[in-house]
């Protein structure tokens, strides 16, 4: 079941949502909402209207039946009859190691062995989490080799690509908590079959540029060829001038190779000495190629019409689209487009700032997870 709502304030859209809910929400519900609310208000309301079970993720745009919304909330409704869902919220993801991982979960194994009947045997995990510590490729990893092939998705919240300049703030609801510089996971059983995919839609460029000085733990990348990095980047990309906006950018994100593929890296913020931040880490020594967008739209086509070849039309998929593909959509008229074509596949979601699947945290992905309808 889809939620969504454009309700003004926090004990509204909390009114909204319930109203959408059943009678007796004995399921799961995830929310994404954008950063017109209040998180920690939300939550009370929310609580106070009898949604009990609910997580969420704050974000610059949530997906929904009426697409891309910047002022909204959107999220999903599991029922108990069909889905078993164990979860836990890691509070501190900066030391959340491999032992951790290992911990949560084998925790939330037991839990769906000790809840779920014969019939729940397709399993994914689900993993929300604060972009701002800058910790997701230890956490996915991490979390991703500990579930031993069963598919992982997940987005990283915040609303720092639209509002580079915003305080941070509490980006992860876990029932009836706001969060902050923590992390929702959870393990998702169900009745009917699943399957994860992700694309992004860029080739590599020719011309090679070499990181020269960069902080990869902060993301930071500060010269490229021995000078700025946002002068080099921006003449990379053929713009005449530097921009001050990162979502100038979109159309280009760096790209390197790992392993034979290529992983595009995008720009998040720039600061006003040069440096650029992204949305994965980059180290000193690598060599990156600018890229160039190739069909977006048709690209997005393709991997729901794997979606609906594999499982039949799904009756939800829950996607975690980069805010940089958010802003080139916005950029050059393909919103529209791309927000029906979700509509018509039951998609829902948010624009992230990275994004993770299996093991790995990406960005400038369209990272989803779909479920099959009841037969």
């Amino acid at each position: 079941m889809l939620l969504s709502t454009t309700a003004g304030d926090e004990p509204s859209a909390a009114q909204a949502i319930r109203a959408q809910l059943p009678a007796n929400p004995d399921g799961f519900t995830a929310l994404f909402c954008s950063s017109r609310y209040r998180l920690p208000v939300l939550a009370g309301e929310l609580q106070a209207a009898g949604c009990t079970r609910v997580v969420g993720a704050l974000t610059g745009r949530a997906i929904g039946p009426e697409g891309y919304l910047s002022a909204g909330i959107t999220g999903f409704y599991l029922p108990h009859e069909r889905f078993r869902v164990a979860d836990a919220l890691i509070d501190d993801v900066t030391n959340f190691g491999l032992p951790d991982a290992r911990a949560v979960v084998q925790s939330l194994r037991r839990r769906l062995r000790r809840s779920a009947a014969a019939g729940f045997e397709h399993l994914f995990g689900m993993l929300l989490v604060d972009a701002e510590p800058r910790c997701e490729e230890r956490l996915v990893a991490a979390l991703g080799t500990e579930l031993g092939g069963v598919p992982l998705v997940g987005g990283s919240a915040g609303d720092l690509y639209f509002n580079p300049l915003g305080v941070h703030a509490t980006c992860i609801l876990h029932q009836g908590r706001a969060v902050r510089g923590g992390a929702l996971f959870c393990i998702i059983a169900s009745r009917e079959p699943v399957l994860a995919l992700s694309h992004h839609n860029f080739v590599p460029g020719r011309r090679r540029l070499v990181v020269t000085a960069a902080d990869p733990d902060r993301r930071l990348v500060h010269e490229i060829d021995g000078r700025s990095a946002v002068k080099v980047y921006a003449a990379a990309c053929g713009l005449k001038s530097v921009p001050k906006d990162a979502g100038a950018f979109s159309p280009h994100p760096l790209m390197l190779k790992v392993g034979g593929q290529y992983f595009a890296r995008g720009m998040q913020r720039i600061y006003p000495d040069g440096s650029i931040e992204f949305a994965c880490a980059i180290e000193p020594g690598l060599v990156v190629t600018v890229a160039r967008p190739v069909a977006m739209l048709e690209r997005l086509k393709e991997t729901m019409e794997t979606l609906t070849r594999t499982l039949g039309k799904p009756e939800l998929v829950v996607a975690f689209d980069c805010a940089a593909r958010t802003a080139y959509m916005e950029r050059h008229g393909l919103k529209k487009r791309v927000s029906a074509l979700l509509a018509q596949h039951q998609v829902v979601g948010f624009s992230t700032l990275g994004e993770q699947f299996n093991t790995v945290h990406v960005n400038n992905s369209f990272t989803c997870i779909g479920v099959a309808a009841r037969k």
